[in-house]
């Protein structure tokens, strides 16, 4: 992929697919989805469409309550709020929804449909890159 600004569309950053799972999947499930997929963020899907998101941290705070991995469901630990940005806003903007929202993960969607995800790691990469242009020329 060429390089990335903050002026251009976040969508330009979303690459491979959406990590998703289902609301009645365990939270086992889950954990095992974020491990394979190398993720922070899973998208909750079911027949109807998008009903949430399942972070890593969502999980860790279910271990920390000591609740039954086998047992706990994603719906009674996903967020239901999922803050989303269209793929034709700028990676600044999307940098600033998600201080705004105070989120380390932002859902991308094409037309409200989610068509990928983007991480703190991901805006974070695009400014240091950015900023090396910027020094070096």
């Amino acid at each position: 992929m060429s390089e990335v600004t903050l002026d251009d569309p976040i969508g330009r950053l979303v690459g491979d697919p959406v990590a998703t799972i289902r609301p009645t999947a365990t939270l086992r499930e889950a954990a095992h989805a974020l491990a394979a997929d190398a993720v922070g963020l899973l998208v909750v899907v079911d027949a109807r469409g998008v009903r949430g998101v399942l972070s890593e941290r969502d999980v860790v705070t279910a271990i920390a309550d000591d609740v039954d991995l086998d047992d706990s469901r994603v719906r009674d630990y996903a967020t239901s709020d999922v803050v989303q940005v269209e793929e034709a806003a700028s990676v600044f903007e999307a940098a600033a929804m998600m201080r705004d929202a105070q989120t380390r993960h932002l859902a991308v969607a094409r037309r409200g449909v989610v068509t990928g995800v983007v991480s703190i790691r991901d805006i974070v990469t695009v400014l240091v890159d950015e900023r090396r242009v910027e020094t070096a020329g």
